[in-house]
């Protein structure tokens, strides 16, 4: 399984960035997204398949496993959007395939 960085930045209370992963060379071939603060705690999100019934495989969505941070995330068409919740905090986002 391949790991890669795509995001390090201080968020401000309910601050929003994009993050182009479809330029970074992924597709549909992801399986999570974890953050983590500088204090240790984390957010586990797993990328989750849309299958059609024909098996054609569609695009999929990130569902939230564990988060201690209060991210939010939306994905759309190759591009996640990540919103901090409520305080400020430093976030590093860590892409798995």
């Amino acid at each position: 399984m391949d790991n890669f960085i795509v995001l390090t930045k201080s968020f401000a209370a309910n601050e929003s960035t994009v993050v182009d992963i479809k330029s970074l060379g992924f597709g549909t071939t992801l399986n999570s997204l974890v953050f983590q603060n500088k204090t240790g705690q984390s957010a586990t999100f797993v990328w989750q398949k849309n299958v059609m019934p024909d098996n054609a495989e569609k695009i999929g969505y990130f569902k939230e496993i564990i988060n201690e941070l209060g991210v939010r995330i939306a994905h759309y068409d190759g591009f996640i959007t990540v919103t901090n919740g409520g305080g400020v905090q430093y976030l590093k986002a860590e892409l798995k395939r």
